[in-house]
């Protein structure tokens, strides 16, 4: 597909990969509109306004690339902000745009999830949480649109070098050997992903091996991961320890000041 004169309304476009993904738009001569959160705000604060926008100003291209992960046991995890941003927002997003597209028999929705959607990891329930939904409806509505002009793109990467796997996440990663992908080339794939029109691409291939075995042998998963668990309950005790003990030395601190 010709991006040229194509508009495209894109989340995330600040981000690692999000960056060299508008610049791949821009330079196909595409016009990219970018929600920007230090200009526009918290997208989750202002997604009604933001719907309300896209179904008056409904892209050719909407891409959700927007979104976070959060290393933690279950039960310490903020699971609504966790799901609200990684899938509420794009589906919503996405059915904003679906009036504007229908009408005109013509769009392109590309929503970004990730592998841990299909490989469920220990740690990160609210992330897999919303991925694992995302796949979901990203699915649902390519088959409901067969029928029209609309192509739906799922994204699944593995791990990025970028910003949001760094901390506790990057020390999980390095210490399960994760293989990282560089964002650039990841941008790329997305960009060819979106010329095609494509269906869904993945990254990896052990990751996508995995993935199968998952769907088909999950006992066999279970068995796999749990060396990742004792991983990260051992990266997350020692990270929880050393922030009790900050807080007690900041503590005693402030009450040496006072007195």
């Amino acid at each position: 597909m010709q991006l040229k004169g194509k508009t495209v309304y894109i989340t995330g476009g600040t981000g690692g990969i999000g960056t060299p993904l508008v610049n791949h738009l821009q330079e196909a001569g595409a016009e990219v509109i970018v929600y920007d959160i230090e200009k526009d705000g918290d997208l989750v604060g202002n997604l009604d306004q933001t719907c309300a926008y896209l179904k008056e100003n409904t892209p050719d291209i909407l891409i959700n690339m927007a979104g976070y992960n959060v290393f933690d046991y279950c039960e310490d995890q903020d699971l609504d902000a966790i799901i609200a941003l990684n899938m509420m927002v794009p589906v919503k997003l996405s059915q904003a745009v679906l009036p504007g597209m229908k009408a005109r028999n013509s769009g392109h929705i590309v929503n970004m999830g990730s592998m841990t959607g299909l490989i469920p990891l220990p740690h990160l329930t609210g992330y897999v949480t919303a991925k694992a939904g995302l796949k979901g409806f990203s699915d649902c509505l390519r088959r409901e649109l067969g029928g029209a002009n609309i192509a739906v793109t799922h994204i699944v990467p593995r791990a990025v070098r970028t910003a949001m796997n760094s901390g506790t996440r990057a020390e999980i990663n390095e210490r399960t050997n994760v293989h990282h992908d560089d964002p650039a080339d990841v941008a790329k794939r997305i960009f060819e992903a979106v010329i095609k029109r494509e269906r869904e691409v993945r990254f990896g291939w052990p990751e996508r091996f995995f993935a199968l075995m998952n769907a088909n042998f999950p006992t066999i998963i279970d068995q796999g991961l749990q060396k990742n668990r004792k991983i990260g309950e051992d990266i997350l005790n020692t990270h929880n320890s050393n922030k009790e003990k900050e807080n007690e030395e900041n503590t005693t601190t402030l009450h040496r000041a006072a007195s």
